[in-house]
């Protein structure tokens, strides 16, 4: 029986000998060109089809071959396809080692100057997004409320009108002309909203900085700041004209050329904007269709003189003309959730008024930079000057009844600002440091002719008859700020690879307003508001603010393609006076403050095809100025201090060059908020709005976009495809008025021949039916304004 068994173990291990000698191995390597290894490639033996994918160290085997010669093929994402033949032996390994070439481009290094320096956007310890001229051009971004698409966690919101643009950053936000988030226009402070431009013009890169930015920018940048460079005039003469038309109506024209006066001296710059499109919002009370119509020309120019090689001095400005027919909120005061989500469901674009509004802005924006620059150092000197004149007429109740209304009134803005700052030039030093001052005046005029009709329920000076109406609320103000700032921002290298930074500016500004009130009632002599128990028909208010804006952080240099860095820094924004309010308790409100707590990692991976930042934050947010009711028995409106509320979150930015002309870019946002105190007395008692979610601060949010590029032998095509999209969120502290998810899919085709290019695009193709804005006074009333139907058009643009 043994020698049986034995018998049968000899020809089983005969039997498996003879298979294992009828196959071999093919084992391997494969690296670029700087022998980096190529992880997750396809390795394919073409005529058996058997194949694998390499290891994270580039390595991949082939086992069970059968003998023979072969053609084996590498390919992988981003590298020209390589093939190499092989001979297979029977029971040998083959060594095959393949060395490829990359076959689409790098990411190019992103220059910016959000610290006011030059500096690569990978090695800036911050939360910062930019983009370019083609990327601008092909996510169509033409105005400021189109500029959130960009950035995670960012969010721009049209109000309507085209008079406020809402700027929210990691739910922090404000609904009133002082925003959170500064806007800058080549270094220029635009300090009220109303001085925002209407549209982009000529516009080289934007970008984009999440989180308190008071240490450099200083006002108004509690949340964040928006940095617009315009383009800069050189030696030779390049220049575009674009013309484009779309539905509603829409119609653009727009065309710039710089030029040198000088040659390697003098250089001029100058650029224009027209831009109209009708409305798409329907009256049904006035019959009329055209509420949000909207209609802006703008020019400017830029002169650039360059005496020698140490100074260099530009002079810039431009002007702004505007009409809107707005507002064209739907809700009013008592109105509900409930009921402006079933009017946007079944009665999409439609509101019912007895008055319709008007607004007609010139803005202008002019400065004067001079700086000097050596080896060491650049002293740099920026001086504008701003002014923005508004009239207008609207609705005030947002209702068919004469309750309440604006009759013709105006506000003008006279802004001045000096900056003054010296910065170091030794990009090779471990010492890197920015210090400077800066000051500024803001003179405001306004006049405010409100009508109470005959349906007016709180026009309380006198027993109410029909025919005591209508009266007029006369508001007068005055306001001059004036403020003053010492800033400073260092980095010190303690090692080759990691740096701390810190930063602190101190701000001090005063108040001075004075108010002129007055009834005005069929031509009647005033009331006298002391008679009422109200504050006296004229007075006068002065207010003075200071605080310290601090940020201290480090940052450590993995590899020259992984940065991590970790900051704390405080934001602030002054408190100041309401003018228009009629009790005294009301008049001034506090500064608000917060402290961001945030950490981050920046790479630029496989070989510099792909770049992704991710960051983590938290901020606890103290003393917000909300616009809310501020007295209820005289129903005045107002900006108040809430408690209390903190908001955290996680942010990824993604830019990937997936394969030759294809590049695709993906930012997400995820964002917890919630109120821990705030309280207010509305018509039906207390309000308690703790334990709510902060007002634009929807959960998730993000964009995905593609862009592909291709040359057809004299023809260059190139087609973009942008989707954005965000969960639900609330416009009002109560969280009554909600917004639900929606994404709104834009797309961009161009075929160009030399410098001719046409193009068709498509902005929310899906045709969502979405508010875009809204608010609500808490305990008082919500308000909501739809976006943009779908919209179609196309672009006829000649580069020079």
């Amino acid at each position: 029986m043994t020698k049986y068994l034995l018998f049968v173990f000899s020809l089983l291990s005969l039997g498996l000998n003879a298979q294992t000698a009828t196959t071999g191995v093919v084992t391997g390597v494969a690296t670029d060109a700087q022998g980096k290894p190529i992880p997750f490639a396809s390795v394919l033996i073409m005529e058996t089809r058997q194949g694998t994918v390499t290891d994270d160290q580039g390595k991949f085997k082939i086992s069970d071959i059968k003998p023979g010669t072969y053609q084996i093929q590498f390919s992988a994402i981003g590298f020209v396809a390589n093939q190499q033949q092989v001979t297979v032996l029977v029971n040998q390994t083959t060594q095959v080692q393949f060395e490829v070439k990359p076959n689409v481009k790098e990411l190019q290094v992103v220059t910016v100057t959000a610290q006011k320096r030059s500096e690569d956007l990978q090695k800036i310890p911050g939360a910062l997004a930019s983009i370019g001229p083609k990327k601008i051009q092909n996510l169509q971004i033409s105005n400021i409320n189109e500029i959130g698409r960009i950035s995670p966690n960012f969010k721009s919101y049209d109000d309507g009108a085209g008079l406020f643009p809402m700027l929210a950053s990691r739910g922090v936000f404000t609904i009133d002309d002082t925003p959170v988030v500064g806007v800058y226009i080549d270094g220029i402070p635009l300090f009220n909203t109303m001085s925002f431009p209407a549209s982009l013009t000529d516009v080289e890169r934007i970008e984009v900085l999440r989180g308190p930015q008071g240490t450099i920018y200083g006002r108004n940048t509690l949340a964040g700041a928006i940095n617009i460079i315009t383009k800069r005039p050189n030696n030779q003469i390049k220049g575009f004209v674009s013309a484009g038309y779309g539905n509603l109506d829409r119609f653009t024209l727009e065309g710039g050329i710089g030029l040198p006066l000088v040659k390697d001296k003098l250089f001029a710059r100058i650029s224009g904007r027209y831009d109209t499109r009708g409305g798409y919002i329907e009256n049904t009370f006035l019959q009329t269709n055209d509420l949000l119509a909207r209609r802006m020309g703008s020019g400017n120019f830029k002169l650039m003189f360059y005496p020698n090689e140490n100074w260099e001095v530009t002079l810039a400005g431009g002007l702004e003309y505007r009409e809107n027919k707005a507002y064209a909120l739907l809700g009013g005061f008592g109105a509900n959730g409930q009921q402006l989500d079933s009017l946007k469901q079944n009665q999409p674009y439609k509101l019912s008024y007895n008055t319709q509004g008007n607004y007609y802005t010139l803005s202008s924006n002019n400065a004067l930079r001079v700086s000097y620059t050596t080896p060491q150092f650049t002293l740099t000197s920026v001086s504008s000057y701003q002014l923005t004149d508004i009239d207008r007429t609207d609705e005030f109740d947002f209702t068919q009844f004469d309750i309440s209304s604006l009759k013709p009134s105006f506000r003008k803005l006279n802004t001045f600002s000096e900056e003054l700052r010296i910065s170091s030039n030794n990009s090779n030093s471990r010492f890197q440091w920015l210090a400077g001052v800066f000051g500024y005046l803001v003179k405001r005029n306004e006049t405010q002719n409100i009508e109470s009709g005959a349906d007016n329920a709180f026009s309380a000076p006198d027993p109410i008859t029909a025919a005591q109406y209508p009266y007029i609320t006369i508001d007068k103000n005055e306001i001059e700020q004036r403020g003053f700032s010492v800033f400073a921002n260092l980095t010190y290298g303690l090692t080759d690879r990691l740096s701390i930074i810190g930063g602190l500016r101190y701000e001090i500004e005063s108040n001075n307003t004075s108010v002129d009130k007055s009834f005005s009632r069929n031509g009647d002599p005033t009331y006298s508001f002391p008679a009422l128990g109200l504050i006296p028909d004229q007075f006068s208010e002065t207010t003075t603010f200071g605080a310290f804006s601090p940020k201290v952080g480090l940052s450590y240099q993995m590899t020259p393609e992984v940065m991590t860095y970790a900051n704390v820094a405080r934001g602030y924004r002054p408190g100041g006076i309401n003018p228009f309010t009629t009790n005294a308790d009301a008049v001034v409100f506090d500064p608000e403050f917060s402290w961001n707590y945030e950490v981050g990692i920046k790479t630029t991976l496989l070989n510099k095809r792909i770049r992704t930042n991710l960051t983590g934050f938290y901020i606890d947010y103290e003393g917000q100025q909300l616009f809310t009711i501020i007295d209820i028995a005289t129903f005045n409106f107002g900006r108040d201090n809430i408690g209390r509320s903190i908001s955290y979150g996680v942010e990824l930015e993604t830019e990937w060059i997936v394969a030759s002309g294809l590049t695709a870019t993906l930012n997400v946002g995820y964002l917890e908020t919630e109120i821990t105190d705030f309280k207010v007395i509305g018509f039906a008692g207390e309000v308690d709005n703790k334990g709510n979610r902060q007002a634009y601060s929807p959960q998730w949010n993000g964009n995905l976009g593609l862009n592909y590029q291709k040359k057809v032998g004299q023809i260059n095509l190139g087609v973009t495809v942008d989707y954005q999209y965000q969960t639900a969120m609330y416009f009002d502290p109560e969280n009554t008025l909600e917004q639900e998810a929606y994404g709104l899919l834009n797309s961009r085709l161009t075929i160009g021949y030399r410098g001719v290019s046409l193009a068709f695009w498509a902005q929310n193709l899906t045709d969502e039916i979405y508010f875009s804005y809204g608010y609500g006074v808490s305990g008082g009333g919500l308000f909501a304004s739809y976006g943009l139907p779908r919209t179609l058009g196309t672009t006829l643009t000649l580069k020079f």
